[in-house]
């Protein structure tokens, strides 16, 4: 079963969808540590994803620095705090100016080429990448070490954005007539948005609830928080594949689409559950 509109397969969007969330949830609930592992690999693969779409574009974006130094701001993070965070986000995007510079060096007939401002649009490249991906994911590993309650925030994040966006999905593609922004993303639908928000800001209270216990009014604001973060990260996502001049980042999930097809949402709904979290509730 094919999606019409995009031409993907519904049955392996769902399947590749549960087998996700499973491999999340194992992970967050059961080893934290292989939280650790799963986060590596989903943002190196992303990192890849936006570098490769950012080259062919003429940005030049150093792919396998951008995506070890990506992997190890994850465990830097969760390992270190904030200080590392910083540290290594800060570091990596030193590195790759510095990569860019000698490699310019060395690439004589390149560097008659390259302008000043081809280089500091090169500069930008690489720290948008870092700034947008690890950096910005490693906000869970921030939430991941508060006590008793990081897993459960965590699970807040991902679940209520993934929840969101696949209601979003299901209900558009099948009930969808009005079009949200159809300049940027032709196939969001006000249906498929009115789905997010019930079945997203449902799960954000009932996880706050049941498993952070606090009170209702927390799930709430936290709800709209992560649906107002899922949905800019998902158009903002939208707006840079059509500059990019691409459908998807990859093919790499069946029925998905690229790794950013799918982090696109969570990672602003990380960062803004971080600051609820930090505000509403501080850590003991």
């Amino acid at each position: 079963m094919s999606d019409a509109a995009g031409g993907r397969s519904l049955s392996k969007s769902i399947f590749w969808g549960l087998l996700m969330g499973a491999a999340f949830l194992s992970s967050i609930l059961i080893v934290k540590e292989a939280f650790i592992v799963l986060g590596v690999i989903g943002i190196a693969a992303g990192s890849w994803e936006i570098a490769s779409a950012l080259r062919g574009a003429g940005w030049y974006v150093p792919r396998l620095p951008v995506v070890i130094g990506s992997a190890v701001i994850m465990p830097a993070t969760y390992y270190g705090g904030t200080i590392w965070q910083w540290v290594s986000a800060l570091g990596l995007i030193l590195f790759l100016a510095v990569w860019r510079l000698v490699h310019l060096l060395f690439e004589r007939r390149e560097n008659a080429r390259q302008t000043f401002g081809r280089t500091i649009r090169d500069f930008s490249a690489a720290a948008f990448v870092v700034i947008y991906l690890p950096l910005t994911f490693s906000f869970a590993y921030l939430l991941l070490q508060r006590n008793p309650d990081g897993a459960a925030w965590v699970c807040a994040a991902i679940v209520t954005a993934g929840i969101s966006d696949t209601a979003g999905y299901l209900v558009g593609r099948k009930l969808g007539k009005h079009k949200l922004a159809p300049g940027i993303s032709p196939k969001k639908t006000l249906e498929g948005l009115l789905a997010s928000i019930v079945f997203g800001g449902a799960s954000a209270v009932l996880i706050v609830v049941l498993a952070i216990q606090k009170p209702w009014w927390v799930g709430v604001i936290l709800g709209a928080a992560v649906l107002l973060a899922a949905i800019f990260g998902d158009l903002s996502e939208s707006l840079i594949k059509r500059d990019l001049g691409v459908k998807d980042m990859s093919s790499w999930l069946p029925g998905h689409g690229g790794v950013m097809d799918r982090l696109d949402s969570i990672l602003p709904a990380v960062l803004v559950t971080y600051l609820v979290a930090s505000l509403l509730v501080p850590a003991v």
